[in-house]
């Protein structure tokens, strides 16, 4: 006689889950279509069936220490041929948003991120902050003379701010990995001693083939319903990539090497700016107008993905326009323009650990968890 176990559901959980994009989940009647349609499902224990049944239960544990939920990339194939309408894709795109909230810290942020009544707090902030930062040292008027915005925001408030707050971001971002390493480490695929080998091996066998598959990601392209998530992730992470680099690359030469700032518009390192806000630009718009064109019977985008596809477009916006107006020498608006992209970017770096943009790296420990765990993962 098989031996009885005593399910427990959560039903707060539940209630996340569905306030998160997986209101229909309870549609689901357990057909297995979405695991059959899946192509990127391991063969043995495939998802998302498994994961529906467990978030219609409230059976948050399981959920949480599962790398499968992170394995799916939502193409939605399985929410297109869901004959209930079940969406299971959203499903487990809103059990991954829950993850965020759940492992980094402080979690009130999490919360206050997956909200849209907190927005105007959460931009306040960095306004009030630079304002209250500009006015002390004197900077709230428009410099005269040729457009330097280190002039009107000198180095001196927005370095030590945004160092500061990357700083704080690391240690979030960390906390909130290796709480989500351990969890994993007790769930529905734990390791065993066979998986326990040396640091460099487990660099050579497990990291460095999914950090090559994340860099051709070439998962997408298995994706038969949205093939064009493809081209859009892949311009916006190489985007974002280049402009990091930049960034890296400004910051280092501002203070080891003395160099001035605004570059010419043929140095290297703004011309790699510009192929990177360009290729955020087309990535952002191929996102959001594939968004707008989903049907109601497919999938739909919940807050959570649409407040950080937004912010990110807003960013790219915002900086190619106070580049424009500083060519064209309009200083009032270039000045305030950077003051509105600062702010911007603020949002983005500072909310990453409970935001879409910590999806990489969640995403990341868990292919690599899945790898060492030696869950079927193919790596192509």
């Amino acid at each position: 006689m098989a031996e009885r176990q005593i399910i427990e559901p959560d039903m707060d959980f539940v209630r996340e889950v569905e306030g998160l994009g997986g209101d229909t989940l309870k549609k689901c009647f357990q057909c297995a279509t979405c695991s059959v349609v899946c192509n990127l499902t391991p063969e043995k224990k495939p998802f998302p069936r498994k994961e529906m049944i467990w978030a219609s239960w409230g059976l948050k544990e399981r959920l949480l220490s599962d790398p499968d939920v992170w394995l799916c990339h939502q193409c939605n194939d399985c929410s297109t041929y869901c004959p209930r309408g079940a969406k299971p894709g959203d499903t487990l795109a809103a059990v991954r948003n829950y993850s965020f909230m759940h492992y980094a810290s402080p979690q009130f942020l999490g919360k206050a991120l997956g909200k849209a009544t907190y927005l105007p707090l959460l931009l306040a902030f960095p306004v009030i902050l630079l304002l209250f930062l500009m006015g002390i040292t004197g900077h709230l008027n428009i410099p005269e003379g040729e457009i330097v915005f280190a002039k009107f925001i000198p180095h001196t408030i927005v370095d030590p701010v945004f160092m500061a707050v990357s700083i704080l971001v690391v240690i979030s971002i960390v906390r909130g990995i290796s709480r989500f390493w351990n969890g994993l480490k007790v769930g529905v695929h734990p390791l065993n001693s066979q998986n326990i080998i040396s640091g460099g091996d487990f660099v050579k066998l497990h990291v460095i083939p999914i950090l090559v598959e994340i860099l051709k990601h070439s998962r997408f392209k298995k994706c038969e319903r949205s093939s064009f998530r493809y081209l859009a992730h892949l311009l916006i992470f190489y985007g974002f990539i280049a402009l990091a680099a930049v960034t890296g690359m400004i910051f280092l030469g501002t203070y080891l090497l003395g160099t001035e700032l605004p570059l010419s518009m043929y140095n290297p390192v703004n011309i790699l700016a510009n192929l990177g806000a360009l290729s955020l630009f087309i990535g952002c718009t191929i996102v959001i107008s594939n968004r707008l064109k989903e049907k109601e019977d497919k999938s739909r985008s919940a807050y959570f993905d649409w407040v950080f596809i937004i912010m990110v477009y807003l960013v790219t916006i915002s900086g190619i326009l106070t580049e424009v107006t500083r060519l064209e020498r309009f200083a009032v608006l270039a000045y305030w323009l950077y003051f509105i992209h600062l702010v911007l970017v603020f949002y983005l770096l500072a909310y990453l650990p409970f935001s879409k943009f910590a999806h990489l790296v969640y995403r990341t420990v868990a292919m690599v968890y899945a790898s060492y765990a030696q869950r079927e993962v193919e790596l192509l």
